[in-house]
């Protein structure tokens, strides 16, 4: 007796299921025609950790079960019908959109607005399906169709068969995160690995700049999240965090307030007004009750350089030049305090103003400048992930150590 007799399995997508099966007059999609087309799906999907994925995930062992019924009871042929379809509708969606993506990320922005969009299309994909070619055809149609996509499927495939667990989970993240990305199609976009602390700007899915980056260390890790670039602030201030404030700037202007001058920091109140260090009683404050917020004044000396490029994320993390400029020649580059420092700030800012900014004014690190922003005519989405293999210009691969320690 058929174990679907009674219950269905868990399914994936029930939602989609039966808007498939509303599109399709309710009429049945696998067992309808010959055994080929399921046969074709068992194939794909029991290979599906060639593809990065989990063939668990893709109700394996009722496929196969499903495909020797020879059992005439209707009710046990609609169950495995719609366990077909979830199957498919599953492993196409994770293969376009990438496959939990919601575990690689902290925020995601930019997903929801597109849901729509990617479901409608791939119903539109799948329900045309005649013959098993045509699903190989689709499948095929879902990747990414270029050359490092291409090399990280073998290099996956060869360590599948390495049976080296630890680089098939990096690889399996890598692909994911990558079918995510390319999936939204934009036409511009800035991609930061943490991961490897390299920066792209992309245009027309070809690369317009390149860089290292700096990110945060281990105890103050940079959140992985999708979000948008819509500002680019000139001569930032930058107003310190407060769990920064407190901890590691209110010790040092307790023993010296001359170091609050020093360090070129101001101290606002409440009102939004200048305090003199002097005036302060700091004996009085601790980090529960210290009522003020310390902020860097402009120029070449801030922590934020001379050009910030603020992002919609709920962390209070952008990206922005720096003042510490030594650190990009370095191997080892997690030494912020979460948020993304750009060894080409201000190439950026010319590629997202077209060429309008004063780079001498930049480069001339005027103090006491008043901000200036510029908002974006369109914001520009920016993918914050975690990928700890990277592709050389030779097609080699090189897994970067896990600093985050992700990949366990």
């Amino acid at each position: 007796m058929s174990t679907f007799a009674g219950s269905y399995p868990d399914l994936v997508n029930t939602k989609l299921v039966d808007k498939f099966y509303t599109s399709n007059n309710l009429n049945l999609f696998w067992f309808n025609t010959t055994i080929d087309l399921r046969r074709e799906l068992l194939e794909i999907i029991s290979h599906a950790a060639y593809y990065g994925l989990d063939k668990n995930k893709y109700h394996i062992s009722q496929l196969k079960e499903a495909i020797v019924y020879t059992g005439s009871d209707s009710n046990t042929i609609k169950r495995f019908d719609r366990v077909y379809t979830d199957a498919f509708i599953s492993f196409s969606k994770d293969l376009y959109v990438g496959n939990h993506i919601d575990d690689l990320l902290n925020f995601d922005e930019l997903s929801s607005k597109y849901t729509t969009r990617d479901n409608e299309y791939l119903l539109t994909k799948i329900i045309s399906v005649k013959t098993g070619s045509d699903i190989d055809s689709i499948i095929k149609h879902l990747e990414p169709a270029d050359y490092f996509y291409t090399r990280i499927k073998s290099e996956l495939k060869n360590q599948i068969e390495l049976k080296n667990v630890s680089k098939v989970k990096q690889l399996n993240t890598t692909i994911d995160l990558y079918r995510w990305v390319q999936h939204f199609a934009f036409e511009k976009y800035m991609l930061i690995n943490i991961g490897s602390a390299t920066f792209g700007y992309y245009e027309n899915d070809a690369i317009k700049l390149t860089s290292n980056i700096v990110v945060g260390k281990l105890s103050t890790k940079t959140p992985r999240f999708a979000a948008y670039c819509d500002k680019v602030i000139l001569y930032p201030y930058w107003n310190v965090p407060r769990s920064i404030a407190v901890k590691e700037l209110l010790p040092k202007f307790k023993r010296s307030p001359a170091r609050v001058d020093a360090m070129n920091m101001q101290i606002i109140n409440s009102k939004g007004k200048i305090v003199n260090p002097y005036a302060v009683k700091w004996s009085q404050y601790n980090r529960s009750n210290f009522p003020y917020v310390f902020r860097q004044c402009t120029g070449c000396d801030n922590s934020l350089g001379v050009i910030k490029f603020n992002l919609t994320d709920p962390f209070d993390v952008y990206l922005h030049d720096t003042n510490a400029k030594n650190l990009f020649r370095s191997k080892y580059r997690f030494y912020s305090h979460g948020c993304i420092r750009l060894e080409k700030a201000i190439d950026l800012g010319n590629i997202l103003l077209k060429d309008k900014l004063d780079d001498k004014y930049l480069t001339s690190c005027y103090k006491d400048q008043i901000p200036k922003e510029h908002k974006l005519e369109k914001p520009i989405p920016v993918f914050v992930i975690y990928s700890t293999v990277e592709m050389d210009s030779t097609g080699a691969f090189h897994y970067d150590k896990d600093v985050y320690n992700l990949m366990k």
